[in-house]
């Protein structure tokens, strides 16, 4: 079977075979023509396997970095889980000195951090490994109220207000997934106010969205960094005193999204920032 190059070169032949084009100027051009689109052709050939080679690399790629972050989990749960332990024995030693008290808590911190971490990663990896559909449904008000009383008990410094969950709210969704949304936007609530002050959650329901606000007194967003601030291992400017690793924002937005829901904020420097999740309601038959 002749090659598109091919033909197009038996054609100019052809024309310069013919009696009747003898002399045509034309020929010259229709020869030049066609040498440059034969050289086209094997370019576009040559890039189409370089892509599909990439497309192969990138894939065997993203495999590997699976398999890896499920190993990193397998292999960092066991010790972090006999840290926590030790941690929480201390805690209830009757002849701890008082003064290791915080150094404890500081312990149990970080290994809560490492554990969020891992989660993230794996709840990233998930959202790309699973289809789109979500199924099941949960109280969402309950889960809300079961976060902040965990987020409150690990932020003694934080004064911590929840409005609008005293009625259960049940919504369509992954429980898990979107518990970790909320985990990351409290955890950033109190991380990004260091210096304590008012954590405010509300729940309410407009139309057939539930939405759920969360705000703080921390340093804020600056106006050029929020356009970029739930892509995917971005920073603040003003973040980079903080321990982070850009995932949770960027995870938020990518399980909302994957609920049919949104999250967006509203943010001064120095004045503190509110997130705005909507997720939608029930559809009534």
């Amino acid at each position: 079977m002749r090659s598109q190059e091919e033909d197009l070169h038996l054609w100019v032949r052809r024309l310069a075979e013919d009696p009747a084009n003898a002399g045509n100027p034309l020929l010259t051009e229709f020869q030049t023509l066609a040498d440059r689109h034969g050289k086209l052709l094997r370019q576009f050939r040559k890039i189409a396997k370089i892509s599909d080679r990439l497309q192969t690399e990138t894939k065997e790629m993203a495999q590997q970095q699976r398999q890896f972050v499920l190993m990193v989990s397998h292999e960092f749960r066991t010790p972090l889980a006999i840290v926590d332990s030790a941690s929480q024995m201390l805690e209830i030693e009757p002849n701890l000195p008082a003064s290791a008290g915080p150094r404890v808590r500081k312990i149990r911190n970080a290994v809560r951090r490492m554990l969020h971490l891992i989660d993230r990663c794996l709840a990233d990896d998930r959202l790309d490994s699973v289809a789109r559909t979500v199924t099941g449904r949960f109280d969402l008000a309950a889960l809300l109220m079961e976060m902040m009383a965990e987020r409150g008990s690990a932020s003694p410094n934080h004064h911590f207000e929840i409005r609008g969950c005293s009625r259960p709210l049940v919504i369509p969704g992954d429980r898990d997934l979107l518990a970790v949304v909320f985990s990351n936007l409290l955890e950033n609530a109190v991380k990004y106010s260091p210096g304590g002050g008012h954590i405010r959650l509300s729940l309410a329901q407009e139309d057939v969205q539930a939405v759920v606000r969360v705000e703080d007194e921390g340093i804020g967003v600056n106006a050029a960094d929020s356009p970029r601030i739930f892509d995917k291992y971005f920073r603040a400017s003003n973040a980079a005193g903080t321990t982070g690793a850009g995932l949770g924002l960027h995870l938020a937005r990518r399980i909302l999204g994957a609920h049919g829901g949104a999250v967006a904020v509203a943010s001064e420097p120095e004045l503190g920032s509110t997130f705005t999740v909507r997720l939608p309601l029930e559809s009534t038959p």
